[in-house]
């Protein structure tokens, strides 16, 4: 592949026309065969690059693969682990919210009892306090 290009010999005033023309298509037929050799080879080589490329990133992507699947499958456990250690604390302060519901409720049952006037004026002026602001925003 490593030609040595032709040295173009220069033409005297006096050549014919037909044969300058026919020297002019052998080289610009040469030119074409050459740049047809170069592209064939710059593709080969790009074809080689791209592949050697591939097989590269495969060999690398299984590398790191294998490399963080125990850290991962690590990291899941834990996380698996402090789910249910919160779910079970989650658990247990809604069973505490709730008494303690429970116990509000009661007691508003209570004082609602012993002071029912109090408690039907105290509800009327929250309704019409909240009719006001509803209006107004």
């Amino acid at each position: 592949m490593s030609k040595q290009p032709k040295v173009v010999q220069e033409t005297n005033a006096t050549a014919d026309p037909v044969e300058t023309a026919a020297a002019a298509v052998g080289h610009l037929y040469e030119a074409k065969e050459r740049l047809k050799d170069a592209a064939v080879a710059a593709g080969d080589a790009v074809r080689s690059a791209a592949s050697t490329a591939v097989k590269a990133a495969r060999d690398d992507l299984k590398s790191g693969k294998e490399a963080i699947a125990d850290p991962l499958h690590d990291a899941a456990s834990a996380s698996r682990a402090a789910a249910s250690e919160a779910k079970a604390a989650a658990g247990a302060e809604f069973d505490v919210l709730m008494d303690k519901g429970k116990e509000l409720w009661s007691s508003a049952e209570g004082v609602i009892r012993q002071h029912p006037v109090a408690a039907f004026g105290a509800a009327l002026a929250a309704g019409w306090l909240i009719a006001r602001l509803v209006r107004r925003g």
